[in-house]
C-alpha cells in the first residue's frame, strides 16, 4: 500500500454524529491520505449508481448494519473495510477514531492486522428448478451475505414446513425434513447475530464454516450444525405462509412460495477487514457481547 493511500469513505449520512466526524476528522485525514470520495452509505447500499473512485482501502463510518450493507457491496473489490463505530455495539466497525488516528501508520502502510471473512452466495430459484440441481438455472433472485440468510415463517405466522439438504446426492435421501418458525444459515462472522439469539454455536471468523440452526423447531432433536463452507445448502419450501420471507442480513428481503428452493453457497471471494490492535476477537466478544462475563452483584 503506498505510503499515501487513496481512501474511499463510505458514511451513514443520517447520524449527525457521523457528520461531525467528516468535518472534523476529514483535514486531519487529508493531510495523510488522498481521499478520493465520500459517499452516502444509503445511496450505496444496494450497489453503486456511479462506479466510485479507485481506492487502496475503504472507510467505513457508521454502526454494525452500515458495515453489512457496505461489506455486500464492497466483498468483489478487493479492497481492505476499516469499520469506525458510531453505532451501538461496534463487533464488525470496531474502530473509533482516536484508534485510527493512533494506529494511522499501520494502517497507511497496510501492516496493521486484518481478517478475511467468509460470505455467502444466495440464490432463489424459479419453480421449475429439478431438485438440489441449479445447473444452467437462472435464480429469480440472488443476494451475497456477510451474516446470514433467514427465512421466516411471516404472516399469518403458522409453522413452515421445509427440507434441509447439505451437500445433498440426487440419488440417495439426502434431506432433513422439519417444521418450526424458520431457519438460519449463517456464516462465522454471522454466528453472532440472529444465530446465538436462538442458541446456535460462536465460531471464531478465522474458520471456513456455516452454521445452520432452527428458529423454534418442532422437534426438539433438532440442534445446530456447523461443516465446511464449501458445501452448498439447499432448502426447499414444503409449506409457506403468505408471509414467509427470506432475509439477508437482516436488511433485505423477498418473499418465498410454497415449494420454491433457496441454495446458499460460498461467495467466490473474502471481505477484508481491518482489525482494531487494541482488541481481539475474544476480548471484543466478552467487552461488548458479555460472553463468559460472572454476574455481578446489584
Amino acid at each position: 500500500m503506498p505510503t499515501r493511500p487513496r481512501i474511499l469513505i463510505l458514511a451513514n449520512m443520517k447520524k449527525e454524529p457521523v457528520l461531525r466526524a467528516i468535518e472534523e476528522f476529514g483535514p486531519w485525514l487529508r493531510e495523510r491520505a488522498e481521499v478520493v470520495a465520500v459517499m452516502d452509505t444509503w445511496e450505496t447500499r444496494d450497489g453503486f449508481d456511479v462506479e466510485p473512485p479507485e481506492c487502496d482501502l475503504t472507510f467505513v463510518l457508521g454502526g454494525d448494519g452500515t458495515f453489512l450493507s457496505q461489506a455486500r457491496v464492497m466483498v468483489d473489490r478487493g479492497v481492505p473495510l476499516l469499520g469506525v463505530n458510531f453505532g451501538k455495539v461496534g463487533f464488525l466497525a470496531d474502530f473509533e477514531i482516536e484508534d485510527v488516528k493512533a494506529h494511522w501508520d499501520a494502517i497507511a502502510s497496510g501492516t496493521c492486522v486484518q481478517t478475511q471473512r467468509v460470505m455467502l452466495d444466495v440464490d432463489v430459484m424459479p419453480m421449475d428448478t429439478p431438485k438440489w440441481d441449479g445447473k444452467d438455472v437462472e435464480p429469480e433472485y440472488s443476494y451475497t451475505a456477510m451474516n446470514d440468510a433467514v427465512i421466516t415463517a411471516g404472516p399469518p405466522f403458522r409453522m413452515i414446513e421445509m427440507d434441509l439438504a447439505i451437500e445433498p446426492d440426487v440419488s440417495q435421501r439426502s434431506a432433513l425434513t422439519f417444521g418450526g418458525d424458520g431457519i438460519i444459515v449463517a456464516t462465522a462472522s454471522g454466528s453472532t447475530a440472529y444465530n446465538l439469539s436462538v442458541g446456535g454455536p460462536i465460531v471464531s471468523p478465522g474458520v471456513d464454516a456455516m452454521v445452520v440452526s432452527a428458529i423454534a423447531p418442532q422437534s426438539i432433536a433438532f440442534r445446530p450444525i456447523v461443516f465446511g463452507a464449501d458445501c452448498d445448502v439447499w432448502i426447499t419450501m414444503n409449506r409457506a405462509n403468505e408471509g414467509t420471507t427470506l432475509v439477508i442480513d437482516g436488511q433485505q428481503s423477498t418473499s418465498i412460495q410454497e415449494g420454491q428452493q433457496v441454495r446458499i453457497q460460498r461467495h467466490p471471494n473474502r471481505l477484508q477487514l481491518f482489525q482494531n490492535p487494541n482488541r481481539t476477537y475474544w476480548n471484543t466478544l466478552s467487552h461488548k457481547m458479555h460472553w463468559a462475563v460472572r454476574p455481578s452483584r446489584t
